[in-house]
């Protein structure tokens, strides 16, 4: 079976570092039908590739950058790749996408992976021009900002797409990023395991296209996908007012985390959505490759020269709401700071909530955070945290590690440190969302809302406070949600689209000939329990799957959710019984064998 026919390049590249060497090798056909490509195609190699318990900054451990078989092709959003090693801030599996314009182009280069290996002596980068590879001296890049070492490259190889880390991720900083221009894969410390390789970034070109098995049923296909998302009144919504236009939602459902998570509603959420900042700040909206959503908005900064991609739904919330702060030019100053050093602005805004409430506590003095009063509110005192961390400087560099390693110089704060393996968590509160607190708990690479999160909880479709059939309801929604990762697609066609339409789309494009969409759902149902293979290889079990004692057992004091804490076992049983798996949390030989992933990983 050819691939080049069905949606794929038939082509992974491996380079290895420490040699400064490539080779390419064709992927199994089989494994593509399992798998699809994108999540699943780098979970397989991850966990084949790598030895238990390796250190996720060492040679050893490999970075890979994926696409899918819709990657490149006229349906939308297709423009996408996903990066996939071992995180060093969870030491457990990571898979985080990143829009713009490379992955369509490391797919026209004609890969479908790309894996990195081993670690080079000195600064490195990897240029890809086609089928013409090398690596070049990158001295002079090493402590530049993500957008100065952008446009150096560009500048310097006209018409290539980059991907590169600034120097939080040279520094080997557990809540760095990768940036590909305005878009950045951010969460889980990607960034770090580049840096710790010394590769600064990728340049890519590609001359080449995609084919789909059927062409004329793919094209019937796509148009009926960017139909219905033209039709989908969130996805206008989006379309209007950014990824923020469901700020006002979350915070009348008593879900939207304020000061650090104490409290499920902010007082002056009116000036925080995205209507708001559409009015004040935004100037205009960008899309991805393919993308008919347009969710990204610039800010135009008023007291300062700068303008940013943002700040999106996630990073208002972190950086304000979070923390108590409306004031959005301290907002998106340290959103600016964030993507010019290349750090997680989720991230980023946890630890500076926590920081608050420490100081609220009287557990931390301005005198231990070098003369900042972090006080909630305070936009200075965000912005100066903000900056120590991008550096790396005085109190920075406790802070740059993230709030489980904060917590652990603060004896008696890790109830309240708002973590979950490691990964800080987003903006929904788990006491008023259950669905949601499950899906924090037992996500793949820690406390993830994009990894099947049933926000029908706070955008309609489900009582958020109830707990019946939430474990059935986050398990269909995690296989829904590996399925678009695999091919790689944006979440946000989440808001517009049903698996129904990416089977019509996937099997058009690859000729696997699917029989319905259960199938393509069992293929992700494979992929989740491929990831969940790779976290136990690495010890992790039911013990880990839990949230912060805040979670659990301190009541919402105001709102829809008052009084509501997460029950997080008997839901966690139920998610567990529901999967196949043991009471640790462990695949059980039976489940692997009917999925097929007992022959596949012998």
């Amino acid at each position: 079976m050819s691939l080049k026919e069905r949606g794929y390049a038939d082509n992974v590249l491996r380079v290895d570092l420490t040699k400064g060497t490539w080779t390419t090798e064709r992927p199994d056909p089989d494994v593509m039908k399992l798998l699809l490509g994108g999540k699943g195609l780098g979970a397989y190699y991850l966990y084949k590739d790598s030895e238990p318990l390796v250190d996720p900054l060492s040679p050893e451990n490999p970075f890979i950058f994926v696409v899918g078989p819709l990657t490149g092709t006229n349906a939308p959003t297709a423009g996408r790749f996903g990066v996939v090693t071992k995180s060093p801030a969870t030491h457990t599996f990571l898979d985080s996408y990143c829009g713009g314009f490379f992955g369509q182009t490391m797919k026209f280069a004609g890969y479908d992976a790309i894996i990195i290996e081993g670690a080079s002596r000195s600064p490195v980068t990897l240029v890809i021009d086609d089928d013409r590879i090398h690596l070049e001296d990158a001295t002079e890049l090493w402590g530049m900002t993500t957008l100065d070492s952008t446009k150096r490259l560009k500048t310097k190889y006209a018409g290539f797409q980059t991907a590169v880390i600034g120097p939080g991720g040279e520094r080997m900083c557990p809540i760095a990023g990768l940036f590909s221009d305005e878009r950045t894969a951010g969460r889980g410390g990607a960034g770090a395991v580049l840096g710790s390789k010394k590769l600064k970034g990728v340049a890519i070109r590609g001359t080449g296209s995609v084919k789909v098995y059927n062409p004329t049923g793919f094209d019937e296909a796509a148009w009926v996908a960017y139909r219905m998302l033209r039709m989908s009144n969130q996805i206008k919504r989006m379309t209007e007012d950014g990824t923020a236009n469901i700020l006002g939602l979350v915070n009348a459902a008593g879900a939207l985390p304020t000061r650090n998570y104490q409290e499920g509603q902010f007082e002056h959420s009116s000036e925080m959505t995205g209507e708001a900042w559409r009015k004040e700040y935004w100037t205009r909206s960008i899309g991805c490759y393919g993308c008919p959503i347009y969710c990204s908005k610039i800010a135009h900064a008023k007291t300062r020269d700068i303008a940013i991609d943002g700040p999106d739904f996630e990073t208002i919330w972190a950086m304000g709401v979070n923390c108590g702060i409306t004031d959005k030019e301290a907002i998106i100053y340290s959103n600016y700071l964030c993507d010019l050093y290349g750090i997680d602005t989720i991230s980023v805004g946890n630890i500076v909530g926590f920081v608050m409430e420490l100081y609220q506590r009287k557990m931390v003095s301005a005198a231990e955070l070098d003369g900042v009063k972090a006080e909630w509110g305070n936009g200075d005192a965000l912005v100066t945290l903000t900056e120590k961390m991008a550096k790396g400087e005085g109190i920075g560099e406790l802070l740059q590690k993230g709030v489980r390693e904060i917590s652990k110089h603060f004896p008696g704060s890790e109830g309240f440190a708002m973590q979950v393996k490691g990964l800080e968590m987003p903006a929904y509160h788990p006491n008023a969302a259950k669905g949601i607190g499950l899906s924090y708990a037992v996500s793949d690479r820690g406390g993830c809302h994009l990894r099947g999160s049933p926000l029908s909880e706070i955008l309609g479709g489900a009582d958020p406070l109830k707990t019946d059939g939430k474990a059935e309801l986050f398990m269909t929604n995690q296989f829904d949600t590996s399925i678009i990762d695999a091919t790689i697609l944006c979440y946000f066609v989440k808001f517009g689209i049903t698996l129904k339409e990416i089977f019509q789309l996937v099997n058009p494009c690859t000729g696997f000939e699917y029989t319905n969409p259960r199938d393509l759902e069992r293929v992700g149902e494979r992929i989740t329990v491929l990831t969940r293979l790779f976290s136990a290889r690495e010890g992790f079990t039911a013990k880990d799957d839990i949230l912060p004692k805040r979670a659990l057992s301190e009541p919402l004091p105001s709102g829809p959710a008052k009084g509501h804490v997460l029950e997080l076992g008997p839901l966690r049983t139920e998610y567990y019984h529901l999967m196949g798996w043991d009471e640790n949390g462990i695949p059980t030989d039976k489940r692997l064998a009917e999925l097929g992933l007992k022959e596949l990983l012998a």
